[in-house]
């Protein structure tokens, strides 16, 4: 679950919503529910307070899955674990209380440049320690990523396995029945840390679909990407790593289960002559090198601060004593799940320039130059007509979200949706620009391209700005909802993307950076009945996310059903007609019915027959 400040789009929540507790601030959301910053009255300590959301309290399903992390949690003490303390419902609010941990997660740490192969292998080894204990407890986690895992600065900067939602009981005699609650042939998880067979069946995949989850975070901390397709050992990918490092992960990734470790104790046997036994959790020391190029890049920040300040003190002074005066915090940036959830104000309809060509069952609308009025419902922020395509007016004070959806929701069995995004940090003027100088406000501008169903529900491919992963997007119900990272984006921002389904429901994502097109995760299988997913028919939308953003390029295509051919008439039942007969050379061509018959004569009496006459 991210970690966000709270957010205009936050649902308010009253302190004393939980008795014993009081609720201070949101610090993360996702999709069962939001997580507070809380005290607990009765000791004064601070924990974390995870409340599922009120539109799915009254669903059984989910309210047996939230009770079931907690008695996931219940069963675990370990210090590589968050530890719960207390659970409960106050009226209709179902509510969870565990530990707070205070750091980043291992996401943001694999992020910095002081994670060096040495203390990532010691990161790896303490995840793997927790999940081994985990096992033994009859607990599978099934959703390991870097999301998931916390450092707890207080302790000393320890990882710490999180997000307990999808655990599951192993098949034990004390595994409670009641929380069986996994439909059969259903997905659940996180695309690019699932094992094949917790892809296709989430219920029949055991404790191994986390040893291979284990072997996609060892390769990700080693050389910075998740490993896709036919990858390359972590050693030929990064100079440093241990050779004996391949044959770990490789051994953790295999697709057949059985050929897998068995269990994560044959796993940390085979890491614990990688690992140094007295080495600390913290981040090594720099070397005189790293400190001067640190030195140097301090020092050019420094001096571009200053002279945006002098440039701008009059504005700096105005709204610095606004902020002194409101006292209010610094909002972090929205994530691209709220972004692409959020409840937007709307700005009507523009029309731009375009082209819908109709060709028997295909619809085809692009954008730019062309005869048609091509029809936008936008809602956030505004947009303009930009040469053969459209921009997004730069963020304001009510909304850095905005959202310009195509005036098309034809149903179809095929669809396709591809634009280049250009993406760029939003200067918004001199206020934006005292902002990010001289409070040190920092955004990260992300553009999307996505297919929208009925509310909440949505597949996007997002690009950002600031170089972060292409991130693929999925939220179509309980079962189909998670993130897929993909490459790099460029340093330019601009990308072009692509989605598509096909009539089988197999979804597809591409992202082309420069000359290279890149498949952004595995192929997604929706089903044959894919657009019951959406609730409705998927209408194509741009979406601009804090920064400035500019889309062209834009095309859409939809395939709908083959349209019915009438049927022929059926064949005249009357008897066929004599063939004509031609008449000779000079002869007159016979009548074609016979002449009428004259008057006949009587015939003669019969011998015999009559009276004698006297």
């Amino acid at each position: 679950m991210a970690t966000i400040e709270s957010t205009a789009i936050s649902r308010p929540r009253p302190p004393d919503l939980i008795p014993g507790y009081s609720l201070e601030k949101l610090v993360g959301k996702g999709g069962m529910g939001e997580v507070y910053k809380g005290i607990q009255l009765s000791l004064g300590r601070t924990v974390a307070v995870k409340l599922l959301a009120p539109e799915l309290a009254h669903d059984k399903s989910f309210v047996t899955r939230f009770e079931k992390e907690a008695a996931a949690l219940a069963t675990l003490s370990h210090p590589h674990i968050v530890s719960i303390v207390d659970k409960g419902k106050h009226k209709d609010t179902y509510y969870l209380v565990m530990e707070f941990v205070d750091g980043a997660s291992l996401r943001e740490m694999m992020r910095g440049p002081l994670l060096d192969t040495t203390s990532a292998l010691k990161i790896g080894m303490d995840i793997c320690r927790a999940i081994e204990y985990a096992h033994g407890r009859g607990v599978i986690h099934r959703d390991l990523k870097p999301e998931n895992i916390l450092f707890d600065e207080q302790a000393g900067g320890i990882p710490k396995v999180s997000d307990f939602g999808l655990a599951a009981f192993s098949q034990t005699d004390q595994a409670p029945s009641k929380f069986n609650v996994t439909e059969t042939h259903v997905s659940m998880g996180t695309l690019s840390y699932m094992a094949p067979e917790q892809r296709v069946d989430a219920k029949s995949a055991d404790h191994r679909a986390d040893i291979y989850s284990l072997g996609v975070i060892l390769y990700e901390l080693a050389v910075g990407e998740v490993p896709v397709g036919n990858y390359d050992p972590p050693s030929h990918k990064k100079n440093g790593v241990d050779k004996r490092l391949d044959g770990i992960v490789a051994r953790c990734l295999k697709p057949d289960p059985a050929d897998r470790y068995q269990s994560v104790s044959e796993l940390i046997l085979d890491m614990e002559p990688l690992v140094p036994v007295s080495f600390s959790q913290r981040p090594r020391k720099l070397s005189p090198v790293e400190r001067a190029k640190l030195a140097m890049d301090r020092a050019v920040r420094r001096v571009v601060r200053i002279a945006a300040i002098a440039l701008v003190a009059a504005a700096a002074l105005v709204l610095g004593a606004a902020a002194l005066r409101s006292g209010t915090e610094r909002s972090a940036q929205v994530s691209n799940a709220e972004a692409l959830t959020a409840d937007l104000s709307s700005k009507g309809a523009v029309t731009t320039p375009g082209r819908i060509a109709e060709e028997k069952d295909l619809r085809t609308v692009t954008v730019g130059d062309g005869p048609d009025s091509i029809t936008w419902v936008v809602a956030g922020r505004a947009i303009s007509s930009e040469g053969r395509g459209i921009k997004f007016t730069p963020p304001g004070t009510k909304s850095s979200v905005g959202r310009a959806s195509l005036d098309s929701e034809v149903d179809g069995v095929q669809l396709d949706l591809s634009a280049e995004a250009s993406t760029q940090v939003a200067t918004g003027g001199v206020m934006g620009l005292v902002k990010r100088v001289v409070l040190g406000a920092q955004s990260e501008p992300r553009s999307a391209v996505a297919l929208y169903g009925s509310p909440g529900r949505y597949v996007a491919l997002v690009v950002s700005g600031a170089g972060e992963p292409v991130a693929l997007e999925i939220a179509l119900g309980d079962q189909k909802h998670f993130t897929t990272l993909g490459p790099p984006s460029p340093k330019d921002g601009t990308a072009h993307l692509e989605l598509s389904i096909d009539r089988k429901g197999e979804l597809l994502a591409f992202a082309t950076l420069g000359r290279d097109k890149r498949a952004v995760g595995q192929p997604v299988s929706l089903g044959p009945g894919w657009k019951k997913l959406f609730g409705k028919a998927p209408a194509p939308s741009l979406t601009c996310i804090e920064g400035g953003c500019e889309f062209r390029k834009i095309s859409y295509e939809i395939l709908r059903e083959p349209t019915a051919t009438p049927s022929p008439p059926l064949a005249s039942v009357d008897p066929p007609k004599p063939p004509e007969v031609k008449p000779a050379s000079g002869t007159t061509k016979p009548p074609l019915t016979p002449p009428k018959k004259t008057n006949p004569k009587p015939p003669p009496p019969k011998k015999g027959g009559g009276k004698k006459s006297h």
